[in-house]
């Protein structure tokens, strides 16, 4: 008899009433009605019912932000209803079977925000999570060989709608793991896929070129500040190397100074003076290397600093240096300069071929107007103009000659002794 009453009084409180045990949340809502537990939940901040925080996640990262912020509500009557449901959804005998094994009843929450806070947050957001393209690069420790690969990883937007609307279904099933949706655009030029397939770490050539007695520390600081930028460089293949687009414009701004620049068949101090140094080294560095030369001017003094006949000037507008990375794989570009040096050195996957140059052949400027054959001690005491023809062969690992090359400068003048025209005085 006592069974029964229980469970009639059971009955006629829980058929129109939330039974005992049952919270929605973290709210307990035992014995209320729709209406009251409605109104309830209204008045309760949401932050009691649901949780403090909610977090947004892209990635390995993490964006946490109080509810209120955002402007989280519980969806009051959608959740009340739902409730509701799935404690009445049998008939009365088995919904209190399921109560007796239970302690209590977790309802779940329907939620929803404040779209005009949210996005208000992700403009903010935005500004951590927008980025450009960033290209894998590669630390390569000569010594050692050891190297390490940096990822690559493509542009990316923060799509505010897009993240609203996955915030929206999220909260929609009580989740408070919010995912951030965005754009990629752009995918970088080197990938990690690219150089783990042939890593750029092999040494294929390397050439030093030594600074002048007279060279002034405004000249080696221009050096070493070009250095700098061509230093880690990588050249995939089938690229185009322009040391003329990697220095960009001579601005004092970007940190040049005025040096010996040589313009007209004179001296001139200029911003940038020194770049022909980097030019001279390059080439040689890269015409080592084998890869293809498609841009290449000497100078018209001769300075002895430089390798007769293998010299290189770039001047803005008028002369480039260029090549391309002919061979299958990624090349890799390694710069220093001291107050004494400077060098590159270019990596790669080597292919058991050897450059050789031969020696410098001269012609002088006879007084007919005819080149004849001589030698560099007549040229220094002639003051006359003379040309040079410098031979570059390629051998494979059997000695075989692959390809033979031409290289022809002329110069007007060697340029160490007294007889250079100078403009006016570099800055010291």
């Amino acid at each position: 008899m006592t069974a029964l009453i229980f469970l009639l009084v059971d009955f006629y409180k829980t058929k129109d009433a939330f039974p005992p045990g049952s919270f929605i949340g973290r709210l307990p809502v035992s014995g209320l009605t729709r209406p009251e537990a409605i109104d309830l939940i209204q008045k309760t901040p949401a932050s009691q019912i649901f949780q403090p925080t909610v977090s947004f996640h892209i990635g390995e990262e993490t964006f946490t932000f109080p509810i209120e912020e955002l402007g989280i509500f519980v969806v009051a009557d959608q959740t009340v209803d739902q409730g509701f449901a799935l404690t009445h959804k049998e008939n009365y005998i088995k919904e209190l079977q399921k109560r007796l094994q239970k302690e209590e009843l977790l309802l779940p929450l329907i939620l929803d925000l404040d779209e005009d806070l949210t996005s208000d947050i992700l403009k903010e957001l935005a500004g951590q999570i927008n980025s450009t393209p960033r290209e894998a690069g590669i630390t390569l420790n000569e010594f050692t060989g050891a190297y390490h690969i940096t990822p690559d990883s493509p542009g990316r937007l923060l799509n505010p709608d897009k993240t609203v609307a996955s915030a929206r279904s999220a909260l929609a099933l009580g989740k408070p793991d919010l995912e951030i949706a965005v754009d990629y655009y752009m995918q970088p030029r080197i990938t990690e896929a690219v150089l783990r397939s042939a890593p750029p770490v092999r040494r294929l050539s390397s050439y030093t070129t030594y600074y002048g007695k007279h060279d002034s520390p405004n000249r080696i600081h221009n050096i070493k500040l070009i250095a700098s930028w061509v230093n880690n460089t990588i050249l995939l293949s089938g690229e185009t190397f322009s040391l003329m687009d990697k220095i960009g414009d001579f601005d004092a701004g970007r940190g040049f100074k005025e040096a010996y620049v040589i313009v007209g068949n004179e001296l001139v101090p200029e911003l940038g003076g020194g770049t022909c140094q980097i030019g001279t080294t390059l080439y040689n560095a890269a015409a080592l290397a084998d890869l293809e030369i498609l841009a290449r001017r000497n100078h018209s003094f001769y300075f002895n600093i430089y390798p007769l006949g293998r010299d290189a000037t770039v001047y803005p507008g008028q002369a480039d240096l260029k090549f391309r990375n002919d061979t299958p794989y990624p090349i890799l570009i390694i710069a220093y300069a001291d107050d004494k040096k400077l060098f590159f050195r270019f990596f790669g996957t080597p292919s058991s071929k050897r450059v050789e140059f031969s020696p410098a052949e001269i012609f002088l400027l006879d007084e007919d107007g005819s080149f004849r054959p001589s030698t560099l001690r007549e040229v220094i005491a002639t003051d006359r103009p003379f040309r040079t023809v410098v031979t570059r062969s390629v051998y494979d690992a059997k000695d075989k000659k692959l390809k033979e090359e031409t290289i022809r400068s002329f110069y007007k003048l060697y340029g160490e002794k007294a007889n250079v025209p100078i403009r006016r005085a570099e800055p010291r």
